[in-house]
């Protein structure tokens, strides 16, 4: 039963992404929350995450994998972030 309410200011951009997962999957917004909030609190382990590298590695190891959607947008987000760098092969 839920019994307390969580108020949390969020980026657009953010709530956007949140809204998007929760209608692909087929769930309400506030159950895609509450999810994602219990997968971050299992991949912490009870400790707070120090990188996205370690929350990733975390994540893997405890057996939580992401599919198909969840892994093509971590690959996105991978690419768009490695394609503001510039580097030079020699």
């Amino acid at each position: 039963m839920k019994d307390a309410v969580l108020t949390v200011r969020l980026p657009r951009r953010t709530r956007a992404r949140i809204e998007e997962a929760a209608r692909r999957e087929g769930r309400s917004l506030s159950r895609q929350t509450e999810l994602l909030v219990e997968t971050g609190l299992a991949a912490a382990g009870g400790r707070p995450l120090r990188s996205t590298t370690r929350a990733l590695a975390n994540v893997l190891q405890g057996g939580i994998v992401p599919d198909l959607s969840g892994f093509r947008a971590i690959r996105r987000e991978l690419s768009r972030s490695l394609g503001t760098r510039s580097r030079r092969l020699p």
